[in-house]
């Protein structure tokens, strides 16, 4: 019987009713792939069908004030490797016993990384030129082509090395990590700005994470370099900061090292920053220089304990680069990278006094003319406090007081400011706060939070009982020769990318805090302080330079225990400045540890070397006297007649060796500078070579001996250094050459003179 028509429409209804909703179950399904978990899905396929690697990206050049480059970024190769690859194609055990020995790795761990479960593994980065040629040989299939092939699954991949050509301010500039980020310094305050954005390269691969030869279609995203940073340094300024401070170290034997900054007082730029015993900014990880020197300090023994029982213990080794434990390696690399300068905190000392003079001045409780009288000590409270000079200075004015560095003037400006006035300027100066440089690890000043007492007072006065940073002290410092000014300082002069500046930091005025007035007497009084030989600066006195500062030598923790930092802050010209200079030397183990003595003339000679550098022109005083260098002719083959009148043109004395007629030789030779009335040797006849001169030691002799006992030996004298090396009084503390040398005769021998001080 056949179906009716009405059975038939039903049978096709329900057909299609089914067909329906197939479909719409379909569209659904497809649509719960494609669009809710399509780009999960689409990211699955592409990591099947492609394997992917990074493009890092080029940090940006870090440049000093005059576009040298300080640090940057240069290609390098960083060895990858598809673990895919080599269990597929390659020799996992060949290619670690070939690879170990010219990349430094132990084969185990070369294996280790190219067996593991992944497509994608890092072997080592940054490979050094050497590195790379040697696995360019082994991937070379013209080479050895069973080695190549045992490589299948090697590359290479681009990355970047970070570089500092000038190896200089290693605590300002950092220096970046592993993975190119920044760790310490610039490097790491900015490191946002100079990272830039890594790329990436991918290429065509099967399902089983082997690489398609025959579709080797490659897909990159270029990076984006960074951005560079230029600074207010002065590569130039901080070499000569850096030279200085390091001859100090070793000269003075600094335990603790030493810190020193030059900075403009107008504009509270840093132009030169410097912490030393320092480190390899391109090798930043290695202690051994810098623990070599603090181990020289450790007191080590290899004498043998008793142990309870009373018997022979096992002696302790003396402590060697080679036994230091993990902790201490890591103690010695923090204390390293230590910025002294921002991040260590001190007693200023009686540097410290012209922050309590400047004040006393503008709160009119002292002028110029005011009298005071020092017997060698002050009964503040029930407590004595003494000067410097037990003695006593006596009878003194303002000036004189300031001159002679007398603690009894400065404990009575302190208590006629009283507590809250000098709290105020204490604040005022910036010195309750960090500076905010622009350098991380910048410390905070520890300092009175309660009503101070009148004991507090008097101490602070002179800088003792509260701490700060060198940064915080030159910037105070600053204010009060600037013209009154504080000025926030700064490191950082501009950001800049491929289209120009990006960002640009100008000099910013915080508060004014002393009235121009104010800083103008201050600036004659610390001239003063340094120009006259019976003052305590005296030691960093430069003919012509004008140079005004302050002494200091504070104590360190236990006051029994005799640790000192002797510093001394300068600034030059004294009539307009344009330099402040700190200098800070950390524990001297030498007899005389005064500031006065080992760190003004430290400061003048880094001022002179500066102003020199920076074309700022001397200016003498009616009494002084510049010194006369002239250039030596060159009179060889001329007859010793027209010799003996080009010598005397010169301002020369002449000594004249041999028989013969016509100068066939003269020392010292042609071109060298040389004082005024020296004496140069021609020789009429060959000279003997051998004829050489044993340098003498002139330690601790006058000026007038120097120069005597010099010119008995057949030698030339100059007089080096800052110091008033003219006064009575004057010893010799260094000389160019060392004594014992064996030299030619006629050689100049540069002799540096101190006077004692006892601030």
């Amino acid at each position: 019987m056949k179906p009716s028509l009405n059975e038939i429409n039903k049978k096709s209804t329900i057909i299609a009713a089914v067909v329906v909703i197939a479909l719409m179950a379909l569209t659904l399904r497809v649509g719960y792939w494609q669009i809710i978990r399509g780009e999960e899905l689409s990211a699955k396929a592409k990591a099947q069908q492609q394997g992917s690697g990074v493009i890092t990206a080029s940090r940006g050049t870090i440049y000093d004030r005059n576009g040298k480059v300080l640090a940057e970024s240069a290609s390098a190769n960083t060895l990858i490797c598809n673990p895919e690859d080599v269990k597929a194609d390659g020799n996992a055990d060949v290619i670690a016993s070939r690879l170990a020995p010219v990349i430094d790795m132990k084969p185990d761990e070369i294996k280790k990384l190219i067996t593991k479960e992944n497509r994608y593994q890092v072997i080592k980065k940054r490979l050094s030129t050497d590195e790379t040629n040697a696995v360019k040989e082994l991937l070379s299939s013209d080479n050895d082509a069973e080695t190549a092939k045992a490589f299948s699954g090697i590359y290479f991949e681009e990355d970047s090395k970070r570089y500092y050509p000038f190896n200089v301010a290693p605590h300002v500039l950092g220096f970046t990590g592993y993975d190119n980020n920044g760790i310490q310094g610039i490097e790491l305050t900015f490191d946002d700005a100079l990272m830039g954005k890594n790329g990436s390269i991918e290429q065509n691969q099967n399902a089983d994470g082997t690489t398609l030869k025959a579709q080797q279609a490659e897909y990159i995203n270029g990076a984006v370099k960074g951005y560079n940073v230029v600074l207010t340094i002065d590569e130039t300024l901080q070499h000569f900061l850096e030279k200085h401070l390091e001859e100090a170290v070793a000269e003075d034997e600094l335990k603790e090292g030493a810190a020193g900054i030059i900075m403009n007082p107008k504009t509270g730029e840093i132009l030169a920053m410097a912490t030393k015993p320092d480190f390899d900014v391109n090798n930043p990880y290695d202690i051994e220089q810098f623990e070599k020197y603090m181990l020289k300090y450790t007191e080590t023994t290899d004498d043998e304990d008793e142990d309870e029982d009373g018997a022979k213990a096992t002696p302790k080794p003396k402590k060697t680069i080679e036994n230091l434990t993990d902790e201490e390696v890591a103690a010695a690399r923090n204390k390293m990278w230590r910025n002294k300068a921002i991040s260590d905190t001190y007693e200023p000392g009686s540097t410290f006094k012209i922050i309590t003079a400047a004040a006393a001045l503008e709160e009119h409780v002292v002028d110029l003319d005011s009298t005071f009288y020092c017997p060698g000590f002050k009964i503040v409270a029930d407590r004595k406090i003494n000067c410097a000079n037990t003695d006593g200075h006596g009878p003194q004015t303002f000036v004189e007081g300031v001159q002679n560095s007398c603690n009894p003037v400065f404990m009575e400006l302190g208590l006629r400011l009283g507590a809250d006035k000098f709290m105020e300027y204490f604040r005022a100066f910036g010195l309750a706060d960090t500076t905010d440089m622009g350098l991380v690890g910048e410390a905070s000043s520890i300092y009175y939070h309660n009503r101070m007492s009148d004991v507090d007072i008097a101490t602070s006065s002179f800088g003792q009982g509260f701490q700060i940073t060198p940064i915080q002290l030159a910037t105070a410092v600053s204010a009060v020769v600037n013209g009154g000014v504080r000025m926030k300082p700064r490191i950082v002069k501009e950001i800049r990318g491929t289209n120009g500046v990006v960002k640009s930091y100008e000099s910013e005025e915080v508060a004014r805090v002393i009235s121009e007035e104010t800083s103008q007497k201050m600036r004659e009084i610390l001239e003063s302080v340094v120009s006259l030989p019976t003052s305590t600066g005296k030691n960093a006195y430069v003919k012509g330079c004008r140079i005004g500062g302050k002494t200091g030598t504070s104590e360190k923790g236990n006051r029994e225990e005799e640790k000192r930092i002797a510093s001394f802050i300068g600034f030059a010209p004294a009539n307009d400045p344009e330099l402040v200079c700190l200098v800070m030397l950390d524990e001297p183990q030498v007899d005389n540890k005064y500031g006065g003595t080992i760190a003004a003339p430290l400061v003048g000679e880094i001022i002179e070397d500066s102003m020199n550098y920076l074309g700022i022109e001397k200016q003498y005083t009616a009494d002084e006297t510049p010194d006369v260098r002239v250039e030596i002719p060159d009179v060889r083959q001329l007859e010793e007649s027209e010799a003996r009148a080009k010598i005397a043109e010169a301002g020369l004395y002449l000594n004249v060796v041999g028989d013969g007629d016509t100068v066939v030789d003269q020392l010292p030779q042609p071109g060298v500078m040389i004082g005024e009335n020296s004496t140069v040797i021609i020789y009429t006849e060959e000279r003997d070579k051998s004829d050489t001169v044993t340098v003498p030691d002139l330690t601790g002799v006058s000026v007038e001996d120097a120069e005597y006992t010099l010119a008995l030996c057949g030698l030339n004298f100059e007089v080096i250094g800052a110091g008033h090396s003219e006064e009575k009084g004057a010893y010799a503390v260094k000389q160019s050459i060392e004594a014992g040398e064996q030299v030619a005769p006629a050689t100049v021998i540069g002799v540096e003179f101190r006077q004692l001080t006892s601030d």
